[in-house]
């Protein structure tokens, strides 16, 4: 019988490679799609976030007519203008004054004030921004309910918190009808743009408002970290180029001395500089005048001329006042205590031990200590028992080495202060010291009573009076128990032998300072 089951394995063979290569080509097929898939076509590195579609943006309303309406153009022109002012300020501007006409005519002069922000891009987070309105006419403050302000190089974020502060305030109220068409801000925009990184603005059309309303409200945000003022305005207006000259000068004057006095015809923005200048007094801004010029300066037309101007007020450190006499000699005791104070309190504490075991002062080796405590110098020494005085001695005028003062009068104040009996050996443990050195003596010249206890510093001078060959001394370390001045006047003539009522214009009363070491405080 035949056999008709024979299979052809050749073919079969053939067919299971055709298949697993099928197969192959279907997972790699697979692969690449699923990762074309996962993947989209854009670079993480052109990432911008997505618009909001509900935000709402004032758009510009004066581009292609001050400046260039298009971008790289813009971008040129404003970068020409900051080109050639770098540096920046010394220390950064808080407030800034930039005029707002076309950038053919004041560009150059904003340029000036706006190279000053360079060097502090990074550290600029807000800048409120005050312009006169020219369109719209109504009381108070503008604000702004968009989301951004836009120009042909892109938004500009408002900061909605400062604007809700500020719309607290009733003078401030939302108003965009005021912002639509206005150039005064919309100028300024591309200089923040190009000078600036990352930053908000709080955008403020006025119209009828008091300067000093305007900057009692602006006050606590110009105290914000990172936040300055710019204001929008031009100077004269429409005079012939030589009067311009001259009313511009005086305005440039005022701005110059931090005087809120420009009147209206000296400026269209006279209520915003105004403002300016209350908050640069307030917070002691120093003004720079940037730039003086007018159109006819810049357009060569010199019949009716508008002014422009640019400041920068900073705040620079104030310059420290020279020391007096009094203050210096007190830094000095301050140091010499720092250096040579544990030697005084060693003094002490040697002096008292002879006191008691020899019944007499101690008297201080120039092999033993340094050199420095062989100057004069006047002391007192205190003595306390438990915290209750146990004898006190001094001198006023030093004659004698301050090594020498201080152990004289320890010995005294523990065996001859007429005011206690002689210290004894049983005492010491229980004893405290402390060593007041003192300055010279500064005379205080008063009117009357109420003026010299005005004049006195209560907790920290220390007071001679004199009268006739009668005089009482109190150190300051006395305001401890005696806080109020008159009480402390009386019991100080009470020292003195004189009755504390009594009062004379011949009364000569001195001040002084005193650097005190205490033994319980090492």
């Amino acid at each position: 019988m035949k056999d008709n089951s024979d299979i052809d394995y050749k073919k079969v063979t053939h067919y299971i490679i055709i298949a697993l290569v099928a197969v192959v080509l279907i997972i790699l097929n697979y692969c690449s799609l699923k990762e074309h898939i996962s993947s989209n076509p854009s670079l993480i590195t052109d990432y911008q976030p997505k618009e909001d579609e509900l935000a709402i943006y004032r758009t510009p309303a004066v581009a292609g007519l001050f400046y260039a309406g298009d971008k790289a153009r813009l971008d040129s022109e404003v970068e020409h203008y900051l080109a050639s002012l770098t540096g920046g300020s010394e220390f950064q501007p808080r407030i800034l004054i930039v005029p707002h006409a076309g950038y053919a005519y004041s560009a150059a002069t904003a340029g000036k004030a706006y190279a000053k922000l360079q060097k502090y891009a990074n550290q600029i987070k807000n800048v409120i921004l005050l312009g006169p309105s020219h369109r719209v006419a109504f009381k108070g403050v503008a604000l702004s309910s968009a989301d951004y302000f836009t120009t042909p190089l892109g938004k500009i974020a408002l900061n909605k918190t400062l604007l809700s502060q500020l719309a607290l305030n009733p003078n401030f109220k939302f108003n965009d009808a005021a912002h639509k068409d206005e150039h005064s801000l919309e100028v300024q925009l591309p200089f923040l743009q190009k000078v600036l990184t990352h930053f908000q603005i709080v955008p403020l059309v006025y119209g009828d408002v008091s300067p000093q309303i305007f900057a009692e409200t602006l006050s606590p945000l110009l105290e914000q970290p990172g936040t300055i003022l710019v204001v929008s305005a031009d100077l004269s207006h429409y005079h012939d180029y030589a009067t311009a000259q001259k009313l511009d000068s005086q305005t440039a004057k005022l701005v110059e001395q931090n005087k809120p006095e420009l009147e209206n015809h000296m400026s269209c923005g006279a209520i915003g500089i105004n403002a300016a200048l209350i908050l640069a007094q307030e917070k002691n801004f120093r003004p720079t005048t940037l730039d003086l010029i007018n159109s006819g300066d810049t357009s060569g037309d010199k019949d009716r001329v508008v002014g422009y101007g640019a400041w920068s007020f900073e705040k620079a450190p104030l310059s420290k006042a020279p020391l007096s006499k009094l203050e210096q000699e007190t830094q000095n005791l301050r140091q010499f205590v720092k250096d040579h104070g544990q030697e005084l309190l060693q003094i002490v504490a040697r002096s008292l031990q002879k006191s008691l075991t020899e019944h007499k002062p101690y008297s201080p080796s120039r092999k033993d200590y340094a050199d420095e405590l062989f100057n004069k110098g006047a002391s007192f020494v205190t003595l306390k028992k438990q915290n209750a005085l146990r004898g006190c001695i001094g001198t006023v005028i030093p004659h004698v080495a301050v090594a020498q003062d201080v152990a004289k009068n320890t010995y005294l104040a523990a065996m001859e202060d007429s005011r206690f009996s002689p210290l004894t050996q049983d005492e010491l443990k229980d004893l405290s010291f402390s060593v007041s050195l003192l300055t010279g003596f500064e005379p205080i010249i008063y009117k009357n009573s109420e003026d010299l206890l005005s004049q006195i510093k209560a907790g920290i001078d220390g007071i001679i009076i004199r009268d006739g060959d009668r005089q009482g001394l109190f150190l300051p370390s006395v305001w401890q128990e005696l806080p109020d001045k008159e009480e402390f006047m009386k019991q100080l003539k009470i020292k003195a032998g004189i009755n504390p009522s009594y009062w004379s214009e011949n009364l000569k009363v001195y001040r002084f300072r005193t650097v005190e070491i205490k033994s319980n405080e090492n």
